[in-house]
């Protein structure tokens, strides 16, 4: 499940970033439902709180841009962790 998140992140930050420029709510709600398995499974820090917020509006709001700016910060500063502990978790597989 990580690997598949971690091979996901280029494409979600990539959307991320698209819709903070068309903030159209109805592909984020979309995007949001297509990560939150993921997100609340590995327990990605504030994303709870935005899946929560938008799953809410029905239209795009100053709250909104802040959500997502803050969730796309988020998978920028774990994806380079992230891809770390599997590279160390394929080494020791390898190891054994």
């Amino acid at each position: 499940m990580i690997g598949l998140f971690v091979s996901s992140l280029d494409e979600y930050m990539g959307e991320l970033k698209a819709l903070l420029h068309t903030q159209n709510i109805a592909e984020l709600k979309k995007l949001l439902h297509k990560m939150k398995p993921s997100v609340m499974n590995l327990e990605v820090k504030g994303a709870g709180e935005v899946l929560r917020s938008v799953s809410d509006s029905s239209s795009w709001t100053p709250a909104t841009t802040e959500c997502v700016s803050g969730l796309l910060e988020t998978l920028e500063q774990i994806k380079p962790m992230m891809e770390k502990d599997l590279e160390e978790i394929a080494k020791e597989v390898e190891g054994t």
